[in-house]
């Protein structure tokens, strides 16, 4: 069986995505995917994408204050050599006032194979007087609190968009929808699920050694037959 091919697994993200913002924190948000055709091999997934230069724009979130709150997600995925669906890079902004000029709040990103700071990291927009004299006498050009790169977890640990949101409605900032916890538990353990999945192919002498711990007995199928599952579902 072959794995499906990228656009229908980005476009089925989008929709998951989608459900799960207008069943917790939004009324209308609008995410779609579409395949690249300059980037071969990419797809881009955003809120309000603009499908012919791939920008993406802001999500209005419900909130009881009389400040609008938005959201900006963008993100590129591609499929990898077994074909999973794989996250290159992703952007998630959070905005604050009118809709034509609101002011960042913070933003979380990933870029994987990133070369200066961690690949997962999130920059606050906020000021500290004592922060940024400091950041001036080491000579850093950017030298504000905005420009720190804040690790969250790395690759396989950083946190998902269901943790954001999450955190939004605890400190009041978000008027969530009833049900908004199951909504937001079903498709964090989804995502938990496949970065866990992820963790065990990239380290499976630790997953075997810990199963063995636990009382299973782990033994590897036949190279042969496992070949051959593995190009029937590429196709």
């Amino acid at each position: 069986m072959s794995a499906p091919k990228l656009g229908d697994q980005a476009r089925t993200f989008a929709a998951e995505l989608q459900d799960m913002l207008n069943r917790t924190v939004c009324e209308y948000a609008q995410v779609a995917a579409v395949v690249s055709k300059r980037d071969t091999g990419k797809a881009h997934l955003g809120t309000r994408l603009n499908r012919q230069d791939f920008s993406t724009g802001k999500v209005q979130m419900n909130s009881t204050a009389r400040t609008r709150v938005w959201l900006d997600v963008s993100c590129v995925l591609y499929q990898n050599d077994e074909g999973y669906l794989t996250m290159s890079s992703s952007f998630c902004g959070i905005y604050l006032g009118d809709e034509h000029q609101p002011d960042l709040l913070m933003h979380y990103d990933y870029e994987r194979d990133k070369d200066i700071y961690t690949e997962a990291h999130v920059q606050v927009a906020g000021r500290h007087e004592q922060l940024e004299a400091l950041l001036a006498e080491v000579s850093r050009p950017d030298d504000q609190m905005k420009d720190l790169h804040l690790p969250v977890g790395g690759r396989r640990l950083r946190p998902s968009l269901e943790d954001l949101l999450e955190s939004l409605i605890a400190e009041r900032i978000l008027d969530a929808k009833p049900g908004w916890e199951a909504v937001l538990e079903a498709t964090r353990r989804d995502y938990r699920k496949r970065q866990i999945a992820a963790v065990v192919r990239s380290n499976q002498g630790t997953a075997i050694k810990t199963l063995e711990q636990l009382g299973y007995e782990v033994r590897k199928r036949d190279e042969g037959l496992l070949a051959g599952l593995r190009r029937r579902r590429r196709g």
